[in-house]
């Protein structure tokens, strides 16, 4: 995935097994399985809070794959500016 479809997925605050799967392209299974690995965690933390049917909180699913988001702003900026024709860097 690029990674402005990585960070369209992480704009949302809750996410699906389907968004796990594109985020690291993994299987429904492997998805599934830590989505309620995560889920657990959420629940075992807060289990007085709403948690959506079939999503887990954005937050969560960053911590899990240590997602650099800051670096996939840079990444999604480099990509938009040489689509435009711009080489800079700054």
């Amino acid at each position: 995935m690029r990674a402005n479809e990585i960070l369209n997925i992480l704009a949302k605050p809750w996410v699906s097994t389907q968004d796990i799967m594109k985020i690291a392209d993994l299987t429904q299974s492997v998805a599934g399985t830590i989505k309620r690995s995560i889920e657990k965690e959420f629940r075992d933390k807060y289990p007085n809070k709403y948690l959506p049917s079939h999503c887990v909180p954005t937050k969560y699913v960053i911590k899990y794959f240590d997602i650099d988001v800051e670096f996939l702003k840079s990444l999604a900026t480099i990509k938009w500016n040489y689509d435009k024709g711009d080489t800079s860097t700054n």
